[in-house]
């Protein structure tokens, strides 16, 4: 009476060929990663030489177009310096050109110009 009376079968020899079965997939399985990691890790590499040697190669012409893009800036502004000043002295230039197609904060020619008898 005290014997259960569902007993487990025995697979004890079935159930150490599937450990052994996982075990080796699982040995396969990690050293697949770790050819995968080693070869993700050398084509980074690779690839941040080849970008550190593209920057390297590309510094000079950038700071040439830099320089070249500050005295087109210092041109521009003078440019827009001398057109200020003559709508200072042609009112009508003022009025029409510079009101138009530059905002400036320059006064007047009224207020600038001496008054004429």
């Amino acid at each position: 009476m005290n014997e259960p009376l569902n007993t487990p079968p025995d697979y004890s020899s079935d159930s150490n060929e599937k450990i052994e079965s996982l075990r080796s997939q699982t040995n396969l399985l990690f050293g697949a990663l770790l050819v995968a990691s080693f070869t993700l890790t050398a084509f980074l590499g690779l690839q941040a030489r080849r970008a550190s040697l593209d920057l390297l190669n590309l510094k000079g012409p950038a700071e040439q177009t830099m320089q070249l893009a500050q005295q087109d800036n210092v041109a521009v502004s003078n440019t827009f310096e001398k057109l200020i000043e003559f709508g200072r002295t042609h009112p009508d230039f003022q009025k029409v050109v510079l009101a138009k197609y530059l905002s400036t904060n320059a006064p007047p020619a009224s207020a600038t110009a001496p008054a004429r008898k």
